[in-house]
């Protein structure tokens, strides 16, 4: 969850490849439109209509990670508010009367309505984007699966060989049960994390 109420600029890593946020990332916020400039690609949305903030969502490749930069503009929400503000002020004064001021609640409301949305955005977003790493690590898993049983191992074999490569390195196999458990908590069982190991670590 975000926390920062009205951020300027967020960074995220996301753990699933560029083109899958490009390709999905519109099929759940509408409002997301991609765009180009200076040859870069990003998403662009406003939100709470044109009185709020827009945002720039640039989605930056790491390999099978990516990194969602998040910009946000205010102009607009501000050239609404100093004009009104400075209206309110000068009714004020012609008048001399406090009433006016009252218009001051207006403010605040626009205020905690840009808010607001601005945080329903970041919590929108960031489901989704926990939703994307759930999806993909599937489908991976999937495709995974199907190579291995395509192309089966003897995973004792691949096991005894990973275990001579980190006591040789290492003097022990503590990474390595690291690596495996950290692969079965994915959903993979010990058979397949060791393959999956096996594979990251070049031993086929």
């Amino acid at each position: 969850m975000f926390l920062p109420r009205f951020p300027s600029r967020l960074r995220r890593f996301v753990r699933v490849p560029a083109d899958y946020i490009y390709e999905n990332l519109p099929r759940f916020l509408s409002n997301m439109h991609e765009e180009e400039s200076d040859g870069l690609k990003f998403f662009r949305a406003n939100i709470s209509g044109g009185v709020g903030a827009k945002i720039r969502v640039y989605v930056l490749p790491e390999g099978e990670v990516s990194l969602l930069d998040l910009r946000f503009d205010y102009r607009s929400l501000v050239l609404i508010l100093i004009p009104l503000l400075i209206i309110l002020v000068g009714l004020s004064l012609a008048l001399s009367s406090i009433f006016p001021l009252f218009g001051v609640l207006l403010i605040l409301l626009l205020i905690y309505r840009a808010g607001s949305a601005v945080e329903n955005l970041l919590n929108d977003l960031s489901n989704i984007l926990l939703g994307f790493e759930i999806e993909y690590a599937r489908k991976k898993l999937m495709e995974e699966r199907a190579r291995w049983q395509q192309n089966p191992k003897d995973v004792s074999e691949l096991y005894r060989r990973l275990c001579e490569k980190h006591i040789k390195t290492w003097g022990n196999t503590y990474a390595l049960e690291y690596k495996i458990n950290e692969c079965q908590k994915e959903g993979l069982t010990r058979e397949e994390s060791i393959r999956r190991v096996a594979e990251q670590e070049g031993i086929f």
